[in-house]
């Protein structure tokens, strides 16, 4: 487990839904909507992966100047459209952009905030094929899916969290708990039909969700506020005390703080 502390660095700090690779629309968004001394944390599905490890910093170097003009910074969430490695290893880690492990632990003013990534993708196998098709017609390979983009539930992890007295008030990753919207598989059935085992999946990863949850409440963290994105659309609800909000695309959320 891995804990960063911004509390001096930004004034105020907000959650992004995904954003698939559109860093350069993220960081306009900024400007137009005049966001400063904020960080950002994207909910996964950031588009990290796809590309040459070059590629991101001709990103960052894009966007960089507005970052650093409007005083941001930007946290980034694994989603399913995301490369583990990248995330794991912390391969993206810029002076105003970085990729967090999952179970890393942000602290920010009175905000402790745990963030976990990963999901299912409905449309995996259509992934796989198109790498099959693309290796035999000799092109070079580009990675459009990852066999482990599945969140996990890691019990060393939340061990750590909980004998480190770190108490978790908010929670940001990418899919969530299956009491949360969407509690249905309505508008996927195309895609279960194509891939028999998607709807097992899809109900393991919101398992894996659940799990988290119950411990965090099981351990008597103060959990207030959860965010996550993945479904592209938006929906706030308050369950058991705590609201949770589901961000659109490139949605973005500001996170109250007392001080």
């Amino acid at each position: 487990m891995k804990t960063y502390d911004y509390s001096g660095q930004y004034a105020s700090c907000a959650v992004c839904g995904d954003i698939h690779g559109e860093f350069d629309f993220l960081a306009g968004k900024i400007k137009r909507m005049e966001f400063s001394d904020t960080l950002v944390i994207i909910a996964g599905d950031c588009g990290i992966g796809f590309e040459q490890p070059e590629y991101y910093q001709q990103v960052y170097q894009r966007i960089a100047k507005t970052l650093k003009k409007n005083n941001c910074g930007l946290l980034l969430v694994r989603g399913n459209h995301d490369d583990p490695e990248y995330f794991e290893r912390e391969l993206i880690s810029f002076p105003r952009m970085k990729t967090l492990p999952d179970y890393s632990v942000v602290r920010f003013k009175d905000r402790t905030i745990l963030c976990v990534g990963g999901a299912i993708s409905i449309d995996r196998r259509y992934r796989i094929g198109q790498m099959q098709i693309n290796e035999i017609k000799g092109h070079p390979s580009r990675k459009l899916y990852w066999e482990h983009e599945a969140p996990q539930f890691n019990e060393q992890q939340m061990k750590a969290i909980k004998e480190r007295g770190l108490r978790i008030d908010t929670v940001v990753t990418h899919t969530a708990p299956s009491f949360c919207y969407p509690t249905t598989k309505r508008g996927i059935e195309m895609w279960m039909d194509y891939d028999p085992d998607l709807g097992k999946d899809i109900d393991d990863e919101r398992a894996t969700m659940d799990r988290i949850y119950n411990r965090l409440i099981s351990d008597g963290h103060p959990l207030a506020r959860w965010y996550y994105g993945h479904y592209h659309c938006t929906s706030n609800d308050r369950i058991g005390g705590v609201s949770f909000y589901l961000l659109d695309i490139g949605q973005i959320n500001e996170m109250p703080t007392s001080r």
